[in-house]
């Protein structure tokens, strides 16, 4: 009985591992993946980029690049098993003397493009965790 036990919860953690079942609980995949995760970046950039208390910080900025470089940062920091290839946060960001309301502002665009997805409030909540403490290698003053 015991051997018949074993090997059916042998096959369940096989099928789990072959159909990456094991992944559902990564924020990566409740958000929606990389599809989601393209889509939220796409819509945050595109409302900053024409947001006038923002757009100044955005006006030498590839923003195709600046959506790549988002999208891969995010699927990394989530756990969508993504290497972030941009530079660091303080680093990209020094000089370009944002303030704190246009952090908010980027947010408030952030939170928008989550909703338009149809992102759920924890999954919300967990990414704004994650990305709040960059806040202090963004803003300059």
């Amino acid at each position: 009985m015991l051997r018949i036990i074993a090997s059916g919860v042998l096959l369940v953690c096989m099928h789990t591992l072959s159909t990456g079942a094991l992944a559902v609980d990564s924020l990566h995949a409740r958000l929606g993946g990389k599809p989601v995760i393209t889509r939220v970046v796409h819509g945050t950039v595109d409302s900053i980029a024409g947001d006038p208390r923002v757009n100044q910080s955005f006006d030498q900025i590839d923003l195709r690049r600046l959506k790549e470089k988002l999208v891969e940062q995010l699927c990394a920091l989530t756990g969508g098993g993504c290497t972030y290839t941009g530079d660091e946060m303080k680093q990209v960001h020094q000089g370009l003397e944002i303030t704190e309301g246009e952090f908010y502002a980027l947010v408030e665009a952030l939170r928008k493009a989550l909703n338009d997805q149809g992102v759920g409030e924890r999954e919300k909540n967990e990414l704004l965790s994650i990305l709040a403490p960059m806040k202090n290698l963004v803003v300059e003053k």
